[in-house]
């Protein structure tokens, strides 16, 4: 081989090598940014969840205190004052007709009940003392008696308390959930139940109501009221499940995994 071709070779082989070199530089300098920019897109988001989680628990906490505040209100005040209503109302004698008297007494023992029960329901220490079963039991007899609702709680033999501040949010969110059946499902019969499943709590609460259409849930104003339960699984990293159709009811599952607590 001429030496000038042999030159000329060696050339395009030292050029390729160096364009090679180069080109695998700015490759590991790209793959490098790549890197540095998903991980810092993962901090960000890692940053807003654990903002996001905080904001949550504030929210919640001061709820939690403005039902604790609602219930000794109703225990201390309005409920004293109804006790006595009822007791002056003993006092009339024969001026109020037996009747009369009998209907109003029987309305002053009735809100006098509803206040206690409500005040039951929103204190933390009685789902504390009582445990989340029989919070949810209670509050299912509470349904049955306005004669409205007819209820049924299943729980399996596996299943096992989770912490207590998991244990109030879950059932602050069957709350949420059967207030919201109660304001729109016109529903008759409320279902409840709470299985674990592998390393899953999962609760389902159904009723057999007019149901709606899903897709409303993209829209921003709904009306459907299940902000405030979404808001709470968040805080417990649970996931919400909402299976409805107009005319066959709605059924919302809650997915909790144990000590998942963000608290």
């Amino acid at each position: 081989m001429p030496k000038q071709q042999e030159d000329i070779l060696i050339t395009i082989v030292v050029a390729s090598v160096f364009f090679i070199l180069i080109g695998s530089f700015v490759l590991l300098i790209v793959f490098v940014f790549l890197r540095r920019q998903r991980k810092n897109r993962e901090e960000k988001e890692e940053m807003r969840n654990r903002f996001e989680q905080t904001l949550l628990k504030t929210q919640l906490e001061i709820q939690e205190q403005a039902f604790a505040y609602i219930s000794q209100e109703i225990h201390d005040n309005i409920g004293q004052i109804l006790s006595l209503a009822r007791l002056n109302l003993n006092t009339f004698g024969d001026a109020v007709p037996e009747a009369k008297f009998n209907q109003t007494d029987d309305l002053l023992g009735k809100a006098i009940k509803d206040l206690r029960d409500l005040s039951h329901n929103l204190q933390n220490n009685r789902i504390h003392n009582i445990g989340i079963i029989e919070s949810i039991r209670q509050l299912l007899v509470s349904l049955e008696k306005t004669g409205r609702f007819s209820t049924s709680f299943h729980t399996s033999d596996h299943f096992h308390i989770l912490d207590v501040n998991t244990d109030i949010i879950i059932y602050r969110m069957i709350q949420e959930i059967i207030n919201n059946i109660i304001k729109h499902a016109a529903a008759s019969k409320i279902d409840v139940s709470i299985n674990n499943e592998a390393e899953t709590t999962v609760v389902t609460i159904s009723d057999n109501g007019i149901g709606f259409d899903t897709a409303l849930l993209n829209e921003e104003r709904s009306g459907i009221g299940l902000q405030n339960i979404i808001n709470r699984a968040k805080t417990i990293n649970a996931t919400v499940d909402v299976k409805s159709a107009p005319g066959s009811g709605t059924t919302i599952t809650l997915y909790i995994k144990p000590k998942s607590l963000l608290l």
